[in-house]
């Protein structure tokens, strides 16, 4: 499997703009999701980094030990959500270029509804990452202030802009599938993971 994450951003832009189908819009929104939540953990670590004020009442220094352990917790979650991420960025042209291959050689049914099964659940798994990074990101918001903070809209944005081509890279998946009972489990994934996005913002 070619690793795109491998590439400098420059090379990277340059295939991006090619008149190649790879990578393409499900590589984006993973790469751009996964920025958003690397924003989102160097606004985390410049805010721990502050020292508490000195004034602080006893119940004020309970609620900043509490405020920092959260927001590492924050961290820590998003390092791991931000490297499954960044393996999407390499893995969605790899099942685009199988479900390609169906079409091509004329495969099976049941081997072409596999493919688009394999496309769909990456980026679905992918939005559901965004979803979660986006909630981290919203507490954050709660736990930060001063300058920094501004940069946790940027994050959201991102965050925000990969969800809906996630969303929407998983959703022509489904709208290729054959299989009735199939497609409607997975529309109700995607209704599920845009409604959990719709209650949390």
């Amino acid at each position: 499997m070619k690793k795109y994450t491998d590439l400098s951003l420059e090379t990277y832009l340059e295939k991006l703009a090619s008149d190649a189908p790879v990578p393409g819009g499900g590589s984006v929104s993973a790469y751009v999701g996964a920025l958003g939540m690397g924003l989102t953990q160097m606004v985390a670590r410049i805010a721990l980094k502050r020292k508490p004020k000195k004034d602080l009442t006893s119940e004020q220094k309970f609620q900043d030990e509490a405020n920092r352990k959260r927001m590492q917790e924050i961290i820590d979650s998003l390092e791991k959500t931000k490297a499954d991420a960044l393996q999407v960025v390499s893995l969605d042209p790899k099942v685009y270029d199988e479900v390609m291959a169906c079409y091509q050689e004329g495969a099976s049914a049941e081997k072409l509804e596999d493919a688009l099964q394999n496309a769909f659940r990456l980026q679905a798994d992918l939005a559901l990452m965004l979803v979660m990074a986006k909630e981290w990101n919203a507490h954050m918001k709660t736990l930060v202030k001063g300058a920094v903070a501004n940069d946790l809209i940027v994050s959201d944005n991102l965050l925000s802009a990969a969800f809906e081509g996630a969303y929407h890279t998983a959703h022509i998946n489904v709208v290729y599938m054959k299989k009735q009972e199939r497609k409607e489990r997975a529309e109700k994934a995607l209704a599920e993971l845009r409604g959990r996005l719709t209650k949390g913002s």
